[in-house]
């Protein structure tokens, strides 16, 4: 008895037809080619990327170097002008320099005229002799010597040799001797100053 009704070569087509493979493999050759237009249209995406990436590079390196440039310039227009403002103080400190030695030449010319009317006025003593002074000027400096409570008291050789100080709001007396060779008048000027 026979193992198969049917004749394996039956089987085997009836088997291949019931499979029907050419639809799958037509599915996985429009898989092939999607896969394949979707890797082009990838690669071509990331080139135009790419190519992109290096222009914006370039703007950006010219940028740099643009913005280096500017700084470099700003930096020596900056530079100038403090060089200019320095110049200007300088110049200025200058004038003033020369100025105050001016006018310290003439503060000094007028301390030497000073000093030599004081020298003149120091040997003029207001207590010198009457006889070196006029009567009017003997009684004036007497009566400006008496209005301070000064009085001066004479030697007996037509000088003074003694100035007696009355301290009215203290109720006291005080009396300096008067030695024109040891002391200046304005030593005595501060005795009185003090004493009054």
């Amino acid at each position: 008895m026979p193992l198969l009704d049917t004749h394996p070569a039956t089987l085997c087509h009836s088997t291949l037809d019931a499979f029907n493979i050419h639809s799958d493999i037509e599915r996985i050759a429009t898989v092939n080619e999607n896969v394949q237009t979707l890797a082009k249209l990838r690669k071509d995406e990331l080139d135009k990327t790419r190519a992109e990436l290096r222009a914006l590079s370039r703007i950006l390196e010219s940028q740099r170097s643009s913005a280096e440039a500017s700084l470099a310039l700003a930096a020596k227009r900056e530079h100038a002008k403090t060089i200019l403002d320095l110049d200007k103080q300088k110049f200025a400190l200058a004038k003033n320099v020369t100025e105050l030695e001016k006018s310290n030449h003439l503060m000094e010319a007028n301390l030497a005229k000073m000093k030599d009317e004081y020298e003149t006025l120091e040997l003029e003593s207001p207590m010198q002799s009457n006889t070196a002074l006029s009567e009017d000027e003997t009684i004036l400096r007497l009566k400006i010597y008496r209005s301070f409570g000064i009085d001066l008291r004479e030697d007996g050789a037509g000088g003074y040799s003694s100035a007696i100080i009355n301290k009215k709001d203290q109720g006291d007396v005080a009396m300096i001797k008067l030695d024109n060779r040891k002391l200046k008048r304005s030593t005595y000027t501060d005795f009185f100053w003090n004493a009054i």
